[in-house]
């Protein structure tokens, strides 16, 4: 059954807006508000940041699968709190959700159905992998509102690029998905009825490596990329002397090769 993360009191009868389960070494995370087309509010926010939280501390965990409803994996942030009493602590609890997918150990996923616009696209794209249904709908469109994005002009000139950056940033337009893959917003574009097959095809194929090995190649390539190519190569080569070559399954690898067998993780 899902574990409910809300910050609501005790008392409150309303659904929570995010749940989360694991299932083996895959955490489950979804939006649970589809009536508001998954809005991140602040209390949707605090909850999905507990929910990433809980998948930091289970160090057995491979996958942190992001997931939305069928309609939209999220409209963005919620407009009826973007006030200027509020709009400060919208901001610092979404940029908590998005340096805390920057800071995970394991490998995230986000799965996009319907659509992901504004920080509901900052939030799918923040994730190592995006994989989105064909037809669904992608952008960032703040600047008709008269705002701007604030996580996109950090994240996309480093994903996409500083040209597509400034297109999807200044111009507002929103992106099929199979535009989306094109450009390198997202991972791939699926057909809707095999997203969710396709989705479980890359997991298992995930869940066949070690997994200390496969959260170190994910941390050596996350914090590679703010810096510079000779300290991105200190940096990579500190992790794999110091603590990849440190771990039983990379030394059962190696000799796994050596003798032409498949090896026999011990996730150690």
């Amino acid at each position: 059954m899902d574990d409910p993360i809300d910050d609501t009191t005790a008392m409150s009868t309303s659904p929570p807006p995010v749940t989360f389960r694991v299932d083996g070494d895959v955490a489950h995370v979804t939006l649970s508000r589809p009536e508001a087309r998954n809005a991140l509010s602040v209390a949707t926010l605090e909850a999905l940041h507990e929910a990433l939280e809980q998948a930091e501390r289970d160090e057995s965990l491979k996958i942190a699968l992001l997931l939305g409803s069928e309609q939209a994996f999220s409209s963005g942030l919620e407009l009826a709190e973007h006030t200027d009493e509020h709009t400060y602590q919208l901001l610092e609890s979404f940029h908590r959700v998005v340096r805390k997918l920057q800071d995970l150990e394991c490998v995230s996923i986000s799965v996009v159905k319907g659509m992901a616009v504004g920080a509901g696209c900052e939030l799918a794209a923040s994730c190592d992998f995006c994989f989105a249904s064909e037809g669904s709908k992608l952008g960032q469109p703040e600047l008709k509102a008269g705002l701007f994005p604030t996580v996109a002009p950090t994240l996309y000139p480093r994903l996409i690029g500083r040209h597509r950056a400034m297109e999807m940033i200044l111009t507002g337009r929103i992106y099929e998905a199979r535009e989306a893959e094109s450009i390198g917003l997202i991972t791939r574009a699926i057909a809707p009825d095999a997203i969710d097959a396709e989705t479980q095809r890359w997991i298992g194929f995930l869940r066949g490596f070690s997994t200390p090995v496969l959260r170190l190649a994910r941390r050596a390539v996350a914090d590679s990329m703010g810096l510079s190519m000779d300290e991105g190569l200190r940096h990579t080569a500190s992790v794999y002397l110091d603590q990849l070559m440190s771990t039983e399954d990379a030394k059962e690898g190696v000799r796994a090769i050596r003798e032409r067998r498949a090896p026999e993780w011990r996730n150690k």
